[in-house]
């Protein structure tokens, strides 16, 4: 790391997993959200280091949507929110080939509408507004 910038070395997954990645991805986008964690949650078990807590956050992510979506346990959602999205916050590298920036910023977006549901001020929020996950250059 240089000036506190994470290093933009290849990031590279053990074999296999790329197409885990790609596959969850496909899934998260579908809003197919217990069948993306799933996929992703083969890569995280073999990963190490900040590619599994990348995968880590992505599967939290995934968790979090799968219970707004289903208006169930607001709480356990924002905790499952805030969580992936300070470990994916850890791997905003354009080297992961996601374009996590704009995720991030789509998920700080809806983050209030999740507070909101989990006080019990407002309806959990619409899958409508759940962010997409892109690839870099395609966002």
């Amino acid at each position: 790391m240089i000036s506190g910038r994470p290093s933009r070395r290849p990031f590279l997954l053990l074999p296999g997993n790329e197409a885990l990645l790609s596959r969850g991805r496909e899934l998260f986008n579908r809003r197919n959200f217990f069948e993306a964690h799933e996929v992703w949650e083969k890569a995280w078990l073999v990963e190490t280091g900040v590619k599994r807590r990348m995968l880590q956050g992505l599967i939290q992510i995934a968790a979090a949507l799968l219970k707004a979506g289903r208006s169930e346990h607001p709480g356990g959602c924002l905790r499952l929110l805030d969580a992936g999205i300070e470990k994916i916050e850890d791997r905003a590298d354009p080297a992961s080939g996601l374009a996590l920036e704009p995720f991030l910023a789509s998920l700080r977006s809806l983050r209030p509408s999740v507070v909101a549901w989990a006080e019990g001020t407002s309806p959990a929020p619409s899958a409508e507004t759940f962010p997409r996950l892109e690839v870099e250059g395609q966002a």
